[in-house]
């Protein structure tokens, strides 16, 4: 069982390519920008309303990240360069996915 503090971010920046979390617990994540659009996890991107998983973003080869909020104390939001944002990633599934657990944004 993971400590609370595994999904607390005590840092989080990022650069063209990557998304980099420092986590509380001393655990450093680095995460791929085009990977993390393709798995957003908004209901659009996801397949919601009759929609195929992936139809929303296959076609994206390149992708930068604009800024990212916090939402709450739970997870970010991230404007990414084609003016997405509705998909918001919970501190806990990032942190499984970097800890390859299955099911983390699927």
């Amino acid at each position: 069982m993971q400590s609370q503090l595994a999904t607390f971010p005590k840092e989080i920046r990022f650069d063209e390519t990557n998304l980099y979390i420092d986590w509380k617990d001393g655990a450093q994540n680095t995460y791929n920008l085009l990977d993390l659009r393709k798995k957003c996890p908004c209901a659009t991107c996801r397949g919601g309303h009759g929609g195929k998983v992936g139809a929303a973003t296959s076609h994206i080869e390149k992708i930068s990240l604009i800024s990212w909020t916090k939402v709450g104390r739970y997870a970010i939001s991230i404007v990414w360069s084609d003016y997405h944002n509705t998909g918001i990633y919970s501190f806990d599934n990032l942190r499984a996915y970097a800890d390859g657990m299955e099911g983390a944004f699927e």
